[in-house]
């Protein structure tokens, strides 16, 4: 990451023309997380690439974009928690059963396609993922975390609004990353989790951000290309220093980065407009592309010797076979998602 093209890219944008569309409306969101849910996919193909270096630079993007789903998490609870007053009766039944359901049908999905790969499926193939910390659908933790995160949200909120309230977020928000980094789990389950908490500080303080913001405009987008550049080198700097325990490497200083790119994400799109019927669409079924994208990786992935020209081939097979499958199984969901509403 160049210091010099993070300013050129800051000036390029500061020199464009601002719209009149709410960078954190439904709509911009929405067509965010479609670009989001390409980008991860991205990031994850790069991992499986071995030649060429077509898809090298996804390859430490992943807590990035991550960092900005948890962000948009956390500013769409606050956003309704404060906009109406009965959000919270029936909160984690509502708010869960919207996962869960979802994330159900794809246990379904993955459990026949791992037994078709000849994995036994019994009592210790599910107990495996709760010892060894991870999830049958490939990539799946975020998920563990979403839901770990409404429920943090709901103790915190449960109550009347009040500062309690965000110190009880707080609290149980950094006790859950360093339990994860107590529990050894991969630093990428835990390295973007805080950027939930700007999402909520965020829209709790948005018109007195939004109003800085367009005060300094040029000022914060030059500072935070300048943090986004020494905070993505520092891994290197800590070690240099003799610092690499993991509840201060990943668990402070590695959320502190992501949430910096947050930030300077965020300025971006200030004036950039991500709004289109594309990424609309991919909005839509970001949630079930997210969870299917692993499963057709590691399918077609059998197939493919990785290769420059197979490496373009593979990425394109995935990214199509990936939406259509994601588009289906959305409208399974939504037939299920009725029936049981009509049920209870």
């Amino acid at each position: 990451m160049d210091i010099f093209i993070l300013l050129l890219i800051s000036l390029f944008v500061y020199l464009i023309p601002r719209t009149d569309v709410d960078y954190l409306s439904n709509k911009s969101t929405k067509s965010l997380k479609g670009l989001l849910a390409l980008l991860i996919i991205f990031h994850h193909v790069s991992q499986k690439i071995t030649i060429g270096d077509n898809f090298s630079n996804f390859e430490y993007m992943g807590r990035y974009i991550v960092a900005l789903f948890f962000f948009l998490s956390g500013y769409g609870l606050y956003f309704q928690y404060s906009n109406n007053v009965n959000y919270m009766e029936n909160f984690l039944r509502k708010r869960l059963s919207r996962i869960f359901i979802p994330f159900y049908v794809f246990i379904v999905i993955y459990v026949f396609y791992r037994a078709a790969l000849g994995e036994v499926v019994n009592v210790d193939f599910f107990l495996s993922f709760w010892k060894d910390h991870s999830n049958i659908v490939y990539n799946g933790w975020f998920v563990n975390s979403i839901i770990v995160l409404y429920v943090i949200f709901y103790v915190s909120f449960k109550k009347k609004d009040s500062k309690t309230s965000f110190y009880m977020l707080i609290f149980l928000t950094l006790v859950y990353i360093f339990w994860k980094a107590y529990q050894n789990h991969g630093d990428w389950e835990y390295v973007s989790i805080m950027a939930f908490l700007l999402g909520v500080f965020w829209m709790k303080n948005r018109i007195s951000i939004d109003r800085f913001i367009e005060r300094k405009y040029f000022v914060c987008l030059i500072s935070f290309s300048i943090l986004m550049y020494v905070f993505h080198h520092y891994e290197a700097i800590m070690k240099n220093i003799g610092i690499t325990n993991k509840y201060v490497y990943y668990g402070i200083v590695g959320n502190l980065c992501t949430m910096i790119f947050v930030v300077y994400f965020l300025l971006l799109t200030n004036k950039l407009n991500f709004s289109n019927k594309y990424l609309d669409f991919l909005g839509n079924i970001s949630f079930e592309l997210y969870m299917i994208h692993g499963l057709v990786m590691h399918y077609f992935g059998k197939f493919f010797v990785s290769s420059r020209v197979n490496d373009v081939i593979y990425t394109i097979v995935v990214l199509l076979v990936s939406i259509v499958f994601a588009y289906l199984i959305k409208k399974l969901i939504i037939v299920i998602e009725k029936k049981l509403i009509i049920a209870v």
